[in-house]
């Protein structure tokens, strides 16, 4: 047999294939290895000079804090020191209250204003107001009782005054009478009173400061002309764990910010600096735009070099590739010289073997018209394996047998065997090798094919194995392909009709048997055992009839319901039936249709079907998925005998989750006082497609 196509009858390792890239490519690598580690060093100065100018930036936001709060302090500290001379006032010695006010309104107009209480936070003077006309009670008793506990100096946080009815704050001090509180001397001030410690600051434009009490509550804002005086700060700009520490976070207005707090020694209040984020982000990006110019630049530099110089390789190169790929394809082909000395070596080599191609060529064509006419005439397909260099050769009609067209130029499987079934393929492996090593004589298979496309098809192959004269071994194995599909295919559809009936006639009898005994544990009455077990029975052979009708590939979920129904549908009973399309399996159709039977029994004694003005509705709904349909069908009762749950699970509720079970489906069963609602839930593979019916 003349050769056509080869390909490997056993699979044999490939020895793997290094990476190549042209000629420019190694030039451009090689210029990259100088490159990269330069341009590495310039990124890591670039992120050098970064770090340094952004811890230039949080030492100065650190130090702007510390001398903020530092300020802070000597002025509330200055306050307490005018307090503190008030207190050797001679007027307050001697509880002249109208002429300590008249001092106090005299000494600290431009300041605030002064209030004094006693121990027990009564008012006594209050320069805000008239003397005499200071309310009753201090408005601050916090700061009254921390004053009361640590008889030290106090610095409140943001209160609403009683006097004033505006938001202030109290620097406080106390006066002792040895041991005892006697008096308590505030100083009530407007928190505008630190707004220019914040402008004094002279800090950039875009920076802000923010100074805020114990409580969180806005006192000062450097940008702010009062509208955020007593709103709360953010959590997330007073963290103590961040104390006198940088870190980037959103400032109150949700900008992004660098931003440090520090607090005050004389109080709670706290003070916090910002700088926008995008002084330190607008440096990077510098450095990152700076940094990816230069490696453009460099990139087009390199390439550019090995374009250039690669131009006396990549021409010759591309030449002979041309060539080779003309050889391949049997055309015609002209060959230069080049000055490469290796490139015309290569060149001579296509030349040479051009015109020994052409004279096998022509051998080959000869051979493969014998092939195709025998082969043609016979109507099967060949093929020819080598032992000793082990290659197979196919027919074309073979290939055609295998899936792939005779047009194709490569052989349609990369093995011998892969166009072997997987289930199949280590069977018709171990047959082979025991047909090789068996010796010469003839031989038959039957396995199954995978085509490219997926096709699965059945042949047979039958051959003879023939010695080679010089070894005694097996040599050569001629042999034929038949497709035999047709008649495996009709072979196994015989035999699943039978398997299928077997199955369907022991699962008839479990089910009359398990009728049978169940319906006899429940009707102790011979005839009454009789009706129930012929109306079971019935219910069985009616689901039967709706199967045999329809070869037993399932049956319409609407005859299934009428099916049941029929029985139950004369005497002028109501029943409605409405519902998608729908085909059930057959597995399933004779547990439905059980299911149905008994919840209508069941109806015809104690529910709607048993009263004249008894109406039942049974419908369903069907959604459709790829490759199932979920059925949810409703059993609705009304119009018959007031309902109650059973106190009792008989055989027909047994029978009912029993069968539930069997479905794989969810059964709820309602006991409404209006009628019976059951609501039963399943799933069915492979929904053929549905309309609406009523």
């Amino acid at each position: 047999m003349i050769p056509v196509n080869l390909s490997d009858m056993a699979p044999r390792p490939v020895p793997s294939s290094p990476s190549v890239w042209p000629a420019a490519i190694h030039l451009a690598l090689f210029a990259s290895i100088i490159a990269v580690p330069l341009l590495a060093l310039l990124g890591l100065l670039l992120y050098r000079t970064a770090s340094i100018e952004r811890h230039q930036l949080e030492q100065r936001l650190v130090q702007v804090a510390e001398d903020l709060v530092a300020d802070l302090d000597r002025d509330i500290d200055r306050h307490i020191t005018i307090l503190e001379t008030l207190i050797n006032s001679r007027s307050l010695a001697s509880e002249d209250y109208a002429g300590f006010h008249a001092r106090a309104t005299l000494s600290l107009r431009e300041k605030g204003h002064v209030v004094l209480v006693d121990a027990q936070g009564r008012q006594l003077v209050n320069t805000f107001l008239p003397f005499g006309k200071a309310p009753r009670l201090t408005g601050n008793p916090e700061m009254l009782e921390v004053v009361r506990r640590t008889h030290r100096p106090v610095v409140s946080d943001l209160f609403t005054g009683l006097a004033s009815g505006k938001v202030v704050f109290n620097i406080s001090i106390p006066i002792l009478e040895g041991d005892q509180l006697r008096y308590v001397l505030s100083l009530s001030m407007a928190p505008s009173a630190f707004q220019s410690l914040l402008a004094d600051q002279g800090l950039p434009p875009q920076w802000d400061t923010t100074i805020w009490d114990g409580n969180g509550l806005i006192v000062a804002h450097s940008r702010d002309d009062g509208r955020l005086v007593g709103t709360r700060v953010p959590p997330r700009l007073r963290d103590d764990a961040h104390k006198l520490q940088v870190y980037e976070t959103t400032d109150i207005d949700g900008a992004e910010v660098l931003h440090v707090f520090a607090r005050s020694r004389f109080s709670a209040w706290g003070v916090g600096v910002n700088a926008p984020a995008a002084t330190i982000q607008g440096q990077v990006r510098q450095s990152v735009w700076l940094w990816g110019v230069t490696i453009v630049a460099v990139a087009i530099l390199v390439l550019g070099l090995a374009t250039l110089f690669s131009r006396r390789l990549t021409r010759p190169l591309a030449a002979a590739t041309a060539a080779a790929r003309a050889l391949g394809r049997e055309e015609p082909f002209e060959v230069r010289p080049s000055q490469v000395v290796e490139i015309n070596a290569v060149n001579e080599a296509l030349g040479a073997a051009r015109d020994e191609l052409a004279a096998r060529s022509a051998a080959l064509r000869r051979s493969e018209q014998q092939l195709r006419s025998a082969a043609d005439a016979a109507r099967f397909g060949a093929h020819e394996y080598d032992v000793a260099t082990d290659r197979v050769i196919r027919s074309p009609q073979l290939r055609r047998i295998l899936g792939a067209e005779e047009s194709d130029p490569a052989p349609p499987f990369e093995s011998g065997l892969a166009f072997v079934h997987p289930e199949d393929r280590e069977e018709v492996e171990r047959r082979k090798r025991g047909i090789i090593a068996g010796g010469e004589g003839p031989y038959q298979l039957e396995y199954r094919i995978r085509r490219p496309d997926g096709a699965v098809r059945w042949v047979m192959d039958r051959g003879q194995a023939t010695a080679d004269p010089a070894t005694g071994k097996v040599g050569r194995v001629v042999g034929v392909l038949l497709d035999i599909t047709d008649l495996k295919e009709a072979e196994q559809r015989q035999r699943l009709l039978f398997d299928e009936l077997n199955h369907r006639v022991k699962n008839t009898l479990a089910i009359v048997q398990s009728l049978a005994q169940q319906t006899m544990r429940t009707r102790s009455d011979p005839k009454e055992f009789a009706h129930a077990f012929e109306d079971r029975l019935g219910s069985l052979a009616r689901a039967h009839n709706l199967l045999t009708r329809e070869s037993w590939t399932g049956a319409s979920l609407r005859d299934i319901v009428d099916a049941a129904m029929a029985p139950f549908a004369d005497g002028g009973r109501v029943i409605e039936v409405s519902g998608d399309e729908i085909v059930i399996p057959a597995g399933a159709t004779i547990t439905l249709s059980l299911m149905l039977h008994e919840l209508a029994a069941n109806s015809a004694k104690y529910g709607a079907l048993a009263a004249a003005a008894g109406r039942l509705s049974i419908g369903w709904q069907v959604g459709s998925e790829q490759m199932a349909a979920d059925i949810e069908l409703v059993w609705q009762e009304s119009g018959g005998a007031v309902v109650a749950a059973p106190t009792s699970t008989g055989f027909g509720s047994r029978l009912l989750k029993a069968s539930a079970r069997q479905l794989d489906a969810r059964l709820e069963l309602d006991f409404a006082p209006t009628g019976l609602v059951c609501r039963l839930r399943f799933t069915i593979p492979q929904p053929r497609a549905s309309r609406a019916s009523t």
